[in-house]
């Protein structure tokens, strides 16, 4: 296989990749929708999505919140100038 060949197929890949990440997101999104009369989360369903996924607590987090995401990277990016 050439080098150009391996490129369109990691190209491929890497394509193919994020249609299903995707289609997880969505998936993850309904799966941890709140309870429409508590208007909360459904306890345990981050953990669980966490286990399914691989990702971990923190991404599935950050993944149905994407405002969390956003606070942790400005005060991540807040702390770095401090420290520099």
């Amino acid at each position: 296989m050439s080098n150009t060949d391996a490129e369109h197929e990691l190209f491929r890949a890497v394509e193919a990749l994020r249609v299903t990440e995707e289609r997880v997101v969505a998936a993850l999104r309904d799966f941890l929708a709140r309870d429409p009369v508590t208007g909360r989360p459904v306890h345990g369903r981050i953990g669980r999505a966490a286990e399914i996924t691989g990702w971990g607590e923190q991404r599935v987090k950050e993944i149905v919140t994407p405002a969390l995401a956003e606070r942790r990277r400005a005060k991540r990016a807040g702390g770095k100038a401090d420290g520099a």
